[in-house]
């Protein structure tokens, strides 16, 4: 009979990729992002935006936890309901690819690519956390409103804007993809933690009240 062993205590080997892109340049003023008050327990797209705001209040004391985060398992892999995409380049044009999503993936990323910060005027950087592509143009058809490619970053008092900047989201997405790619998924049988979880467990907080 064959036993499975389970263990708390199992580190994430760090990989430190090279840095493709410079930081990206806000070219447009920043617009604050209206936040959720509550979710109900079983609103399954609620609960998704709930953990996004949660991790973008959270974030800047998160990323000094990295050390922590690498070393167990159960954070790493803590899933994050982020509006961000992956990106691979084929010949000339580039290719969706999916990305699970996790927390060390982006504290990696962020730590490792200047092109995961966006620059603002006064020359302060701040950690990207989402995409939001604009309007195309098709077949010489031209929409009433253009709405240019934005990125979603963290404030400084720990909430979330979106602005224009100077650089490609595909370009952004393939080195967030190339991150992701850096660390192989776990086994099934391995247990992650929820985001309210680890920011308990990390932080002492408790952030999540039943509804």
């Amino acid at each position: 009979m064959r036993t499975t062993l389970f263990t708390k205590d199992v580190s994430v080997e760090r990989v430190t990729p090279p840095a493709l892109l410079g930081n990206c340049k806000a070219v447009d003023k920043s617009e604050r992002e209206v936040r959720t008050e509550l979710a109900q327990e079983f609103d399954g797209e609620q609960k998704r935006k709930w953990r996004r705001e949660l991790f973008v209040q959270y974030a800047h004391h998160l990323l000094e936890c990295s050390e922590k985060i690498f070393a167990d398992e159960r954070l790493f892999f803590t899933p994050l309901p982020l509006p961000l995409s992956g990106w691979a380049k084929n010949g000339v044009s580039y290719e969706s690819r999916p990305l699970d999503l996790t927390l060390g993936h982006i504290v990696a990323w962020w730590q490792s690519y200047k092109c995961s910060q966006v620059e603002d005027a006064e020359g302060r950087r701040h950690y990207i956390y989402g995409f939001t592509f604009g309007t195309q143009c098709k077949f010489g058809y031209k929409p009433n409103e253009v709405k240019p490619d934005r990125v979603l970053f963290i404030g400084t008092n720990g909430q979330g804007y979106r602005t224009e900047i100077d650089k490609s989201l595909l370009l952004l997405g393939s080195s967030l993809y190339e991150v992701c790619c850096q660390y192989p998924k776990p086994p099934l049988c391995s247990a992650t933690f929820d985001l309210e979880d680890a920011i308990e467990h990390l932080l002492g907080e408790r952030v999540y009240q039943r509804l």
